[in-house]
């Protein structure tokens, strides 16, 4: 046996686990998603093929274009705002001559990413209180009355956008700060050279070369912001009036108020339509700036 045979086995070897895993519980559930997309489920028996038809229910159903509308609202919200926030942010961090404080605050901003969802949301819940919310009382002490951030028709979406936007930027900001320290030194000495302003530098080598990593934080956000869900079930529970009812706490109430297995796949599938198109427009649209 040649050695580069032997280090093709162990390379197998050391992937082996990551692919069972990955068939185990991304492949198959996907595959089963698809499956029960296109049959009438039943618990017990033969769940017999219906082609479209859990499709054609979820787009006949207005409760569905409201969530899909709702969801790209929040996408809209919540990205645009999230990326420039998080850009600031790192060009703060990074313009930082201590390496002490660049790492504190890295840390500080990535910190919430990493605690529980849940918990998060239940803290926000008490801040958006309409009666002892910290939210409420600084409204009141600037003499602004006092809003019902979570049962306002107008108010809902957005607080739970605004819940994302203060906590959901660390890993944005992370990879930003990566990439400005990717940047050539030697770009912005020539640009000093030629008399170029802080402004111009910024605009004319570091956004340019910034484009890969903000496709990718765009993309990725993007995906995230159509899949969110915990905000939406502690904070709202989809109301009122279904004004933050997402794609994703839609398909949690087929699957746990009705037991709609099938169409709840459906909407799935249709998610993931929603999100592959989204990506492939960003890509197109990045396409002709962005290069590799």
């Amino acid at each position: 046996m040649t050695q580069g045979t032997t280090s093709q086995i162990w390379g197998v070897l050391f992937v082996l686990p990551f692919l069972v895993l990955f068939v185990a519980f991304v492949v198959v559930p996907a595959l089963y998603a698809v499956w029960l997309s296109v049959v009438r489920w039943q618990p017990l028996g033969v769940s017999p093929f219906v082609g479209f038809y859990n499709y054609s229910k979820m787009l006949r159903d207005p409760i569905f274009w409201t969530a899909l509308r709702n969801s790209f609202v929040y996408v809209l919200m919540v990205v645009p705002a999230g990326m420039v926030l998080a850009l600031f942010t790192a060009v703060f961090i990074y313009s930082l001559r201590s390496s002490a404080l660049r790492q504190f605050f890295q840390s500080a901003f990535y910190l919430p990413g990493v605690v529980s969802a849940l918990a998060v949301a239940i803290v926000w819940r008490y801040l958006f209180d309409n009666e002892i919310g910290l939210m409420n009382y600084i409204l009141a002490l600037v003499g602004l009355p006092r809003l019902n951030w979570l049962g306002g028709l107008n108010t809902a979406l957005p607080s739970i956008a605004l819940m994302s936007l203060i906590g959901g930027g660390g890993g944005a900001i992370i990879i930003f700060v990566a990439a400005l320290g990717g940047i050539p030194t030697e770009l912005y000495d020539a640009a000093l050279i030629d008399g170029a302003s802080a402004l111009r530098k910024h605009f004319s080598i570091t956004l340019p070369l910034l484009l890969p990593p903000i496709l990718y934080v765009m993309v990725m956000g993007t995906i995230g912001a159509f899949q969110v869900f915990t905000p939406v079930y502690v904070l709202t529970h989809g109301g009122p009036l279904n004004r933050t009812m997402t794609v994703s706490f839609l398909i949690y109430r087929q699957i746990a108020s009705y037991g709609d297995i099938a169409p709840a796949a459906a909407t799935g599938m249709l998610l993931v339509v929603a999100c592959l198109g989204l990506t492939v427009a960003q890509f197109w649209w990045f396409s002709a700036v962005v290069e590799y």
